[in-house]
């Protein structure tokens, strides 16, 4: 009952605003690193914590520590698109014939919306593979990073290779601010998943909404969930795969 109800209300929303949590993550096979207890085995072994290794004053001041870090721990993990990215994207197709669209905003840095087939992704933390040189701003591939010596460096001018990714202390960009509020507050549908509604993303944008389709989608509860106008409490990867053909 409950998918075809959220099947309805779909079909009948032609501006849909998705807000994609960690949780995807997970359903790829993907140890979030905040994640008990990866977030240990990663102090243990680097002697700090994970939100210090990629945070602005770690790479400035321990650069050659930082690249050993993110190699091994963010680039070499990679992960693939799982079901719910592959409905994600069908469901953009079908609004976009239709005269609608989907809008998706994560934090996510794994780029898998887009390896999956989503057009219209806004990344609010950026994305590993999209590297830039310091110098002369050539892009690179994270393959480009993972075959380096230590800090990878331009081919081109030999600058330093800043990934493109957002650290923690840096500010979030003020145009990715607006669009994600002014997508939210256009859409007439609001669709979170693999997260909950006090998580920084959906607490801070999801107040742009003044819909009455909030959708939780999410297999773990919090108190937030019944701010929700529907909730289901599964994995993305099966729901959305079954409402979204």
């Amino acid at each position: 009952m409950a998918y075809e109800i959220l099947k309805k209300m779909i079909d009948e929303s032609q501006k849909i605003m998705v807000f994609s949590g960690m949780g995807m993550i997970r359903e790829s096979g993907i140890a979030y690193f905040r994640d008990e207890p990866y977030a240990y085995q990663i102090e243990a072994e680097y002697g700090v914590s994970p939100e210090e290794l990629l945070s602005a004053q770690f790479y400035n001041s321990r650069p050659g520590s930082f690249y050993n870090f993110y190699k091994k721990e963010v680039l070499s993990r990679g992960g693939e698109p799982n079901p719910a990215h592959y409905a994600l994207a069908r469901l953009e197709a079908q609004k976009k014939k239709a005269g609608g669209y989907v809008t998706v905003a994560t934090r996510s840095i794994s780029g898998m919306h887009q390896a999956a087939g989503v057009k219209n992704v806004i990344e609010l933390h950026g994305n590993f593979h999209n590297n830039r040189c310091t110098g002369c701003g050539k892009e690179f591939s994270p393959e480009y990073i993972l075959k380096s010596h230590g800090i990878p460096h331009c081919d081109k001018c030999q600058s330093a290779i800043r990934p493109g990714i957002l650290l923690a202390g840096e500010m979030l960009d003020n145009g990715l601010i607006t669009k994600v509020a002014n997508e939210t507050e256009a859409a007439d549908m609001l669709l979170v998943i693999g997260t909950h509604l006090d998580a920084y993303l959906t607490k801070r944008f999801r107040l742009y909404y003044t819909g009455d389709k909030l959708v939780l989608i999410n297999n773990e509860t919090h108190p937030t969930d019944r701010e929700a106008d529907m909730v289901i409490y599964e994995k993305v990867s099966d729901v959305l795969p079954e409402v979204i053909q």
